[in-house]
């Protein structure tokens, strides 16, 4: 990593772990030492302690007294909690921003789509989808709230998200799940156009049209094995 300023070394750490853990590079519930990722990363123990302090905020490690960090544990009970509390914050984030949105919300909204509906979903014989559908999936998601007028509502739904992202990326990881045939049948992407649409049409069913796709993702989870 080229040497920048604290401030910045802090965020670019940040994101390194962020997207190693997103990943399954680093598994749940594996420790986070200080002095190991200090020399793996050629940064100093206090910018990745910085960095972990971040990740604990949105709930992708945790400080556990005497023992330090670690990432977070999973679990079906937090994946049922993370789904139920983002059916409701994202769903009102959602509402608010189809309320309070302008021409430049709705082209911001139009122009992720684009760019998520362009983006290679998987690559052949590796898990989970790609980095950047990854990251186009979740500007597109990002764009369709961003015209909320609650900050820490914003907060929250980032935060949910992330928590989310964790699950989803390891049931693509999970070489052994068998899911469902009507599950394999989705069409995530004519889900996400039905959300543009919905949404840039200021069309209050863009709510519920979101709500059900939270809840999928989320039985797909179940069924491609990741507790078992």
């Amino acid at each position: 990593m080229p040497k920048t300023t604290p401030v910045t070394r802090a965020g670019q750490m940040h994101d390194v772990l962020r997207t190693a853990i997103l990943r399954g590079d680093l598994a749940p519930g594996q420790p986070l030492r200080l002095a190991a990722l200090a020399a793996r990363y050629d940064a100093s123990q206090s910018v990745v302690r910085e960095a972990l302090g971040r990740l604990a905020e949105h709930n992708l490690a945790e400080l556990t007294p005497n023992q330090g960090f670690r990432v977070v544990d999973i679990s079906r009970e937090d994946l049922m909690a993370i789904t139920d509390l983002r059916v409701l914050i994202e769903g009102a984030a959602l509402e608010s921003s189809i309320e309070h949105g302008d021409v430049q919300w709705e082209a911001g909204v139009i122009s992720a789509h684009h760019v998520l509906e362009r983006a290679t979903f998987a690559d052949d014989g590796e898990p989970g989808t790609t980095q950047a559908w990854s990251d186009a999936h979740a500007a597109f998601h990002d764009a369709l709230v961003s015209a909320c007028t609650n900050p820490r509502m914003l907060a929250l739904t980032n935060s949910l998200r992330d928590g989310a992202e964790l699950y989803r990326q390891l049931s693509g990881r999970n070489p052994v799940g068998e899911v469902k045939a009507h599950l394999q049948q989705r069409d995530i992407p004519a889900e996400h156009r039905e959300l543009m649409e919905l949404a840039t049409s200021r069309d209050p069913r863009a709510v519920a049209a979101l709500q059900h796709h939270l809840r999928l993702t989320t039985e797909y989870i179940l069924d491609a094995g990741v507790f078992e």
